[in-house]
């Protein structure tokens, strides 16, 4: 929430913003997001808890996709890792925030490859 709000204002705290719309490049970015949050959490109830969800969401999915491929040795020995980090304040894929901040994700991706 801090990244967020260093280029959005308080009334622009939610998905459906102009300011928040902006940020998400992926037509189906916000929907695909809830949905996966959905299948874990109960929905959010805040723009807040989405944002919250949503980096717990993907820190579950790094841990199992991680895990799913060391556990499928020898035929696939690991991962690739993509979007370590962003070039701009938004939603994306990266673990590091654009202020160099570390997502939930961060830390899981990094035991995971340990």
């Amino acid at each position: 929430m801090a990244t967020i709000k260093t280029f959005a204002s308080d009334s622009s705290l939610h998905l459906e913003s102009p300011t928040m719309l902006n940020r998400q490049k992926s037509y189906i970015g916000n929907g695909l997001i809830l949905e996966h949050i959905k299948q874990y959490y109960d929905e959010p109830k805040t723009f807040e808890s989405f944002v919250t969800l949503s980096q717990e969401t993907q820190a579950k999915g790094m841990q199992m996709a991680i895990q799913a491929h060391l556990n499928n040795q020898p035929h696939c020995m690991g991962s690739l890792f993509w979007q370590l980090n962003d070039c701009w304040p938004g939603p994306s894929w990266s673990i590091i925030d654009y202020h160099g901040n570390k997502k939930k994700a961060y830390d899981v991706v990094k035991e995971e490859f340990e």
